[in-house]
């Protein structure tokens, strides 16, 4: 009997333990997608959609809808794009490599881009690293976190290839079992040459990081409100998107790196 006892104690302990989180589907977290569109991001490794509307279609059916309700707050958008991307996943347990690895916002540095205007790839970014504050822009060393921060907010200086010498704030938002939220947007006038092009906050980009059962996958939006460029709407419009498809490899260059 005192054997059949603790045996039964062992057991109604067990069961008491806490399940181990299991990692969702690409199908279970991405349901509110038609299973063509869900093909076609299988088959190619990403989605987009562009301009078909001012508003992040997809992210608010998601279920990750309310971060991209208070990640996005631009009103009177211009120009927006919205896709998904696929990366490999990386080793077990990799959630505080992971996240360290898309905090170090100096590897921007040298990013590229496609530009529409010389049809061919250019360099984007040509310095990006921490400040102080807008009152001190000394350089400031990315962290190296030992544990998963809930919510974080830094101010980057970036040396923008096209719009010049700029701050962004970024943030970063997690909490267990949740994707890692990531949001970037400009906290000065970005100016093309002299004409003054987009004021502060107007452009507004959010990155929804998922670890699956099989891989990473990326949901990323961009929501710009911008001068109009008599006869260059096109190519301007088009710019700005790329700018969010080149953060969003950033992020499958730095997820890749962490793989076995």
């Amino acid at each position: 009997m005192k054997k059949l006892g603790m045996a039964t104690i062992f057991l109604v302990s067990a069961l008491a333990l806490p399940a181990e989180p299991v990692a969702p589907t690409l199908e279970s977290w991405l349901s509110f997608l038609p299973a063509k569109e869900l093909q076609e991001l299988s088959a190619k490794g990403q989605l987009l959609l562009v301009g078909s509307t001012l508003e992040p279609t997809w992210g608010s059916r998601s279920g990750f809808s309310a971060e991209v309700a208070s990640g996005l707050t631009l009103k009177g958008a211009t120009v927006s794009i919205e896709g998904f991307f696929l990366f490999p996943k990386p080793a077990a347990g990799a959630e505080l490599a992971l996240y360290n690895a898309v905090n170090a916002v100096s590897s921007m540095e040298g990013l590229q881009y496609y530009s529409v205007t010389r049809q061919r790839m250019e360099t984007l970014l040509l310095a990006s690293y921490r400040v102080a504050s807008f009152a001190d822009l000394k350089r400031v060393p990315d962290p190296a976190f030992t544990t998963l921060p809930a919510f974080q907010r830094a101010l980057v200086f970036q040396k923008d290839n096209k719009l010049g010498d700029g701050l962004s704030e970024i943030t970063w938002k997690t909490s267990p079992n949740l994707p890692l939220v990531m949001t970037i947007r400009n906290a000065q006038t970005l100016s093309f040459g002299f004409l003054p092009l987009v004021d502060p906050g107007n452009l507004q980009m959010l990155f929804v990081i998922q670890l699956l059962a099989d891989k990473v996958a990326v949901y990323g939006a961009m929501l710009g409100k911008t001068v109009g460029l008599l006869g260059l709407e096109h190519t301007k419009d088009e710019s700005f998107r790329n700018r969010m498809r080149a953060l969003a490899g950033w992020l499958g260059a730095r997820i890749s790196s962490l793989k076995n």
